[in-house]
């Protein structure tokens, strides 16, 4: 292979996300050395991608590069595939076929069960979640706006969390933290972990699903504002 060049690979990555006339809250690179220091990873992190009907809260394509950070030195790229560092690989043979494989993994929106849980969460999450609050019958509270509001653009992958920011009755604010901890040896499921914010107060809930997120969500919103408010 022809080594491509890292400028090449962001014109590359500008052209992807102008051909499919996609929107990004962010595109963020940084540079990590390997743990044997004897090449660089390049890392471009990437938040709420909305291409046609595909909503992505988040992923990262990661290259290695030589200890110059001028060229890409594998046929190859790694991105992550499902929150807490589960990546797939994907082979390409020139900067065209590259461009093609990115595109092929964003439009067919190959991830991971939670990370497509996450991203169907923020396509509507006021909507969904005042839907399950009226079938709750909880009808003091109504959700105004939540926004994805990621702490750190680029971040750890085992370190990553999903932060949001629930606007309630236009007059309170809720923060919302949702990360994953991987099962132990003697453990039989995953953790999910949602951490609330009211009032510099916080609540912390467990899972072992991120299936049924907006009753989660929305019953524990309930809960802390009657807490609290009343």
């Amino acid at each position: 292979m022809r080594n491509v060049r890292i400028q090449e690979l962001e014109d590359a990555f500008k052209e992807i996300f102008q051909d499919v006339e996609g929107k990004v809250s962010s595109i963020d690179t940084v540079y990590e050395m390997s743990d044997n220091e004897d090449y660089y990873k390049l890392v471009i992190s990437i938040h709420n991608l909305s291409v046609d009907d595909t909503l992505i809260i988040h992923t990262k394509f990661i290259f290695k590069t030589d200890k110059n950070k001028q060229f890409i030195t594998e046929e190859s790229f790694i991105y992550l595939y499902d929150i807490n560092c589960v990546y797939h690989k994907v082979d390409f043979d020139n900067i065209i076929d590259l461009k093609t494989k990115v595109e092929d993994v964003i439009k067919s929106n190959d991830f991971g069960e939670d990370l497509q849980i996450l991203s169907d969460f923020i396509e509507a999450p006021a909507m969904f979640l005042n839907y399950y609050m009226k079938r709750a019958k909880i009808t003091d509270y109504s959700i105004f706006d939540v926004k994805y509001e990621p702490k750190f653009k680029t971040t750890p992958c085992n370190k990553t969390t999903f932060d949001f920011e629930i606007n309630i009755n236009n007059n309170y604010v809720i923060n919302l933290s949702i990360s994953k901890k991987e099962r132990e040896k003697d453990e039989d499921y995953d953790t999910y972990k949602f951490q609330f914010k009211f009032l510099d107060e916080y609540k912390t809930v467990e899972n072992d699903t991120l299936n049924n997120i907006h009753f989660t969500i929305g019953s524990n919103i309930a809960k802390i504002l009657d807490e609290k408010l009343k």
